[in-house]
């Protein structure tokens, strides 16, 4: 890494900044807020209680959280602010848009949460992410939340799962992270099947939006030819081998049948891309145009594994197609959206967010927003870790912590350790075994859990040799 690389990533991994903007309109609610973000940012995964410590701490947590003062989107001004500056230091950037459901447990029913698409209670949150579109593509924060709450599931089937008007999520989004950005940096917005919208498409092609969004309905063209027959007898243009990031399980069955597990492996894939006009669906208001002319661009795997479904993605996208590279660039502008995928995990797992044992909707969305940016960075950190194996562990531990991994750890760690030895060093206190592969965030949590602790009586050991 350059001095460069080194400096920038200084500057996003000092979390202090991401609360200073932060709009709560009073400087104590902003001091509260920063406590309150160190002590979790020390112990992601760890509960209220034992993150502040002490009594007095732990109240004055739990009535920052209570107050009708304090807002998520009034937490989250600054970390939007720190987000957009971050992209505004690249030539162009991914606005990964998806939507996420926080369940939580227990017998009673929290004030202001609903039903979910499998058991329990809770929300959906629906995020949009920054993503550096290089090699690494690099998480640069977050740029925009919604959170929704439904009252019930209608009817029975994939219609009960997106109740009317809740689609609007997808264009509100796009319109958050322009406003943001602020024409700064070219954005190119990347969506999963269930962006597929007409009227969002045909929103986003008449306001000069730029995206990448995968085909999940079925599509007429203008010559009453199905989409996915035309793509199907397209003429490749290039193969490439990519590799598929292990899916495990999920327990939802809607989430299943849209996104089933996989083991990791090499795919080769076969490339096509087309310009094509699709037919207005007969349920579309009248309103919007006939036909939209958009580039469709198809990914096939061209060998079958097992009983896995093959990969099979059909993208519109508004980026060029007239070239090998170009249809290769819009491919690998959809594959970071697995980011976002990796964001919700850091969340989930890293942060233990649906394990809070708050009770209304209100502290709940609060303690989300404080977390939003702790999780962006612990997702960066693995990042360091993984991409930039060789940047030095100070970039993000402290001198204290450092000491405390070269003095605790079973492997012994060298002079100067860089990111990645420090981070497998904090999994390792969370239980990790080197040969089990990438340090997971259940894993990486237990260890950012227990470093404090160790921190401490560090520190309370070289008084006591002082004295």
């Amino acid at each position: 890494m350059d001095s460069g690389g080194m400096k920038e990533a200084e500057r996003r991994l000092e979390l202090g900044t991401e609360y200073e903007g932060s709009g709560l309109g009073d400087v104590r609610r902003q001091n509260r807020l920063t406590v309150l973000a160190r002590a979790l940012e020390a112990n992601p995964a760890a509960s209220l209680p034992k993150a502040m410590k002490t009594d007095a701490a732990l109240e004055a947590a739990y009535r920052f959280l209570r107050n009708d003062a304090v807002s998520m989107d009034g937490i989250l001004a600054g970390h939007y602010a720190e987000t957009a500056a971050r992209a505004a230091s690249e030539r162009l950037v991914l606005a990964v848009h998806d939507t996420t459901e926080f369940q939580f447990s227990g017998e009673g029913t929290r004030d202001g949460l609903g039903p979910l698409r499998g058991s329990g209670q809770g929300f959906f949150g629906h995020f949009t992410l920054l993503v550096a579109p290089d090699e690494l593509r690099r998480p640069l924060g977050v740029i925009a939340v919604q959170t929704r709450v439904r009252t019930k599931l209608r009817g029975k089937g994939p219609k009960s799962h997106e109740p009317k008007g809740e689609a609007a999520r997808w264009k509100k989004g796009v319109m958050l992270a322009e406003e943001r950005l602020d024409d700064r940096v070219p954005v190119v917005h990347v969506m999963d099947r269930e962006g597929d919208s007409y009227e969002l498409l045909d929103e986003l092609i008449a306001s000069g939006q730029r995206f990448v969004i995968r085909m999940g309905r079925k599509r007429m063209l203008s010559d009453g030819v199905e989409l996915s027959e035309a793509l199907a007898s397209a003429k490749t243009v290039v193969e490439r081998e990519v590799q598929l990031s292990r899916r495990r399980q999920d327990k939802i069955a809607f989430n299943r049948k849209r996104h089933p597990a996989r083991a990791g492996r090499q795919a080769r894939l076969a490339l096509s891309a087309q310009l094509l006009e699709i037919r207005r669906p007969a349920h579309c208001n009248e309103t919007r145009p006939e036909t939209l002319a958009i580039h469709f661009v198809h990914v096939r795997e061209v060998e079958t594994h097992g009983d896995e479904p093959p990969v099979d993605w059909m993208l519109a996208t508004t980026e060029p197609i007239g070239v090998a590279e170009d249809i290769e660039r819009v491919v690998d502008f959809y594959r970071a959206r697995w980011v976002i995928e990796e964001y919700f995990k850091s969340l989930k797992s890293g942060c233990a967010y649906e394990k809070r044992q708050l009770e209304s909707d209100h502290t709940l969305l609060n303690l989300l927003a404080i977390l939003v940016p702790i999780a962006w960075r612990l997702l960066l950190l693995r990042s360091l870790a993984r991409d930039w194996a060789d940047a030095p562990a100070s970039e993000a531990l402290s001198p204290t912590q450092l000491q405390v991994l070269v003095a605790v750890s079973h492997k012994k760690l060298s002079p100067s350790p860089t990111v990645r030895e420090a981070l497998l060093a904090v999994a390792a206190l969370g239980g990790h075994i080197k040969n089990n592969g990438e340090p997971g965030w259940a894993v990486l949590g237990r260890g950012f859990e227990e470093l404090p602790t160790l921190e401490r009586g560090w520190i309370a050991a070289k008084r006591s040799d002082q004295s």
